[in-house]
């Protein structure tokens, strides 16, 4: 019996991620810098310091480069920690369920220069006055991977 390897590595190594719940979760669900990306934040999970929360939420946000030193060496921030902009305000789609429409792509949003190679987006959410924070487990910034355009996944029966 002849088993494909491509669904073999994808049953390994990938299939596990996506029965656990995601804090973020992104549309589309791999996501490259010259895209437009949706950003959708689940505040039940993580350190749930939105949880339940009914005023306003924004993103703190910016990206990781091929530069970066480490997961908090954050480049080109959208805004600074207590600016509450229309740009980086979440959308409520559902109670604990909020969405950030990022543009025509995240390059464009964070204003990232061509050259320059996105590895990772990186949030923190928070309330108007930073009181309640959206964190990862264990307090962490909150990264999403971006894919290399191009980037191809083709499952096959």
């Amino acid at each position: 019996m002849r088993i494909p390897i491509f669904p073999l590595l994808f049953a390994l190594f990938l299939n596990p991620l996506s029965g656990v719940a995601q804090i973020i979760t992104t549309d589309p669900a791999l996501p490259n810098a010259d895209q437009g990306v949706i950003v959708y934040y689940d505040a039940t999970l993580g350190m749930a310091g939105l949880e339940d929360y009914t005023g306003d939420v924004y993103a703190h946000t910016g990206v990781l480069t091929a530069e970066s030193s480490g997961s908090s060496d954050w480049k080109y921030v959208k805004t600074d920690w207590l600016e509450n902009s229309p740009e980086t305000k979440l959308t409520r789609v559902s109670d604990n369920l909020y969405s950030l429409e990022m543009g025509t792509s995240i390059r464009d949003y964070c204003g990232v220069p061509a050259e320059i190679e996105i590895t990772h987006l990186a949030f923190v959410f928070r309330n108007s006055d930073g009181s309640r924070q959206g964190k990862g487990d264990g307090g962490t910034d909150i990264l999403v991977q971006v894919f290399a355009e191009g980037l191809e996944i083709n499952i096959i029966n």
